[in-house]
């Protein structure tokens, strides 16, 4: 039986309103279909054209990815879709994947699901896993009966007994500090408790419940590893990859103890140490500053139709940099579909016309 499954969906095209169907991947896993896994990397994967007028865009379907090689389950919802349509989505796609694998062949990672924002950020977060692994294959020979990091983590902090341990724990596992580590255990928690496994869900709501007091607690000092981590980027790209490990970084109170070390090298006469120290402090504030007060998607897309003539579009697109980016424009393109169904014909031609405005601004950008 097959793990990587097709559906046929229905849909209607925001340019033309044509309806048509076309097949879509919702569980796709890499050893099976090793040609769509590159569709999804390279950005193409469920993006449809109209057969009738040529327009092309994403299809909109929510995609459970599945790599038993890596151990790694990641699901993409349907972007724009209210929080428990998600949810449910997740569930019934993660459900589909539970099944189509033999039962003697399940693992503990299946549970450890990773969540991305849409397929865009699925992708993403594959090709930083490619960075990550320097670009080879990921090892063959590595133990399928593994326990994901996740779970090893979730288990030692709920072994430890004192806060000592508790932040022993947390400086060993700092992911478990991540933006999507509640999300994925309260997740995790409603399996569990579909399965009837009671005692595990109250583990993973206690897990939650730890993790939400350590992060409200006030950090006396970097632990060593996330330091080192820090010091090592070189780059703006690099900086994100560590944050996304040592999620901790982004804590304000880093700010006051960075500025302690740096200081401490100035004491020691190490002035290039101080430099690199106060670059990354820069660019760690820099980043605390977007993650805090980042628009969302959906009030850059209504500045974008709100804008009137063309100099209040460029300052829509300084305000609001990730118009530019490609979940945009799988943004624009449901949002046309959605006004065309609700009978708003000129918003959604309106919603168009800006999608290929934006492509036309990326492409000169590019070139």
């Amino acid at each position: 039986m097959p793990i990587s499954y097709q559906e046929q969906a229905a849909l209607t095209c925001p340019i033309c309103r044509s309806e048509f169907t076309t097949a879509v991947w919702i569980v796709l896993d890499a050893q099976e279909q090793p040609g769509a896994v590159d569709e999804l990397r390279g950005g193409s994967l469920n993006c449809v054209t109209c057969p009738h007028c040529g327009g092309s865009g994403p299809a909109g379907a929510p995609l459970i990815f599945h790599d038993g090689q890596t151990r790694r389950v990641i699901f993409a919802g349907v972007p724009g879709a209210a929080e428990h349509e998600i949810r449910d989505q997740a569930r019934h796609l993660h459900t589909l994947l539970v099944e189509s694998i033999p039962e003697e062949q399940r693992r503990a990672y299946l549970a450890d699901v990773d969540i991305a924002q849409d397929v865009d950020g699925m992708t993403r977060m594959l090709k930083r896993a490619d960075r990550r692994r320097g670009g080879e294959t990921p090892d063959r020979g590595v133990s399928p009966t593994e326990t994901p990091p996740l779970l090893v983590a979730v288990q030692e902090l709920l072994e430890a007994r004192s806060p000592e341990n508790l932040d022993r724990v947390i400086a060993t596992h700092p992911a478990l500090l991540a933006r999507d580590t509640d999300t994925t255990l309260a997740q995790l928690a409603d399996v569990a408790v579909e399965q009837r496994a009671y005692d595990i869900a109250e583990s993973l709501q206690q897990a939650r419940r730890l993790l939400s007091q350590s992060a409200g607690a006030v950090i006396s000092a970097l632990p060593d590893p996330t330091l080192q981590a820090l010091m090592q980027a070189q780059s703006g790209a690099d900086l994100l990859d560590v944050t996304d490990v040592h999620p901790l970084l982004l804590r304000p109170e880093v700010d006051k103890l960075l500025a302690e070390q740096i200081n401490l090298a100035l004491d020691a006469g190490n002035d290039r140490l101080a430099s690199a120290l106060e670059e990354r402090r820069e660019a760690l504030a820099e980043l605390r500053t977007t993650a805090s007060g980042e628009p969302t998607l959906e009030e850059a897309i209504e500045a974008l139709l709100s804008a009137n003539g063309e100099d209040d579009l460029a300052d829509v697109l300084d305000h609001y940099p990730l118009l530019l980016d490609e979940v945009a424009s799988q943004a624009l393109w449901q949002f046309a579909a959605e006004a065309r169904a609700s009978g708003d014909e000129e918003m959604a031609r309106y919603a168009i016309e800006c999608r290929e405005l934006l492509r036309r601004v990326r492409e000169g950008l590019d070139g």
